[in-house]
């Protein structure tokens, strides 16, 4: 991998963390962010990491870990958001 390459990956982690922040703050006022084409995007970096060397796959261990836990949380709270709005249907039909 070249360092364009690397840097490219390491900028394209740092989008989507950033896209994930953001997400999260638009769920918390209630708007569901546009994930169209995002599992791509996941998907494309994943496989440049899992195909670089050791050496590099070292350098994008904190992005990465930074990413998965910004996948979790906006996971867990889209499930908690989904839930709340099924509940408000629901009282709201009964």
């Amino acid at each position: 991998m070249t360092a364009a390459s690397l840097s490219e990956t390491l900028d394209e982690l740092n989008a989507l963390c950033q896209f994930f922040v953001d997400a999260e703050k638009s769920l918390k006022n209630g708007k569901m962010a546009d994930l169209s084409g995002i599992d791509v995007r996941v998907n494309t970096v994943c496989k440049i990491v899992q195909e670089s060397i050791p050496e590099q796959q070292k350098e994008f261990l904190p992005e990465l870990t930074v990413l998965i836990n910004l996948l979790n949380v906006y996971e867990d709270n889209l499930k908690n958001w989904h839930n709340s709005l099924s509940e408000a249907q629901e009282k709201e039909h009964a």
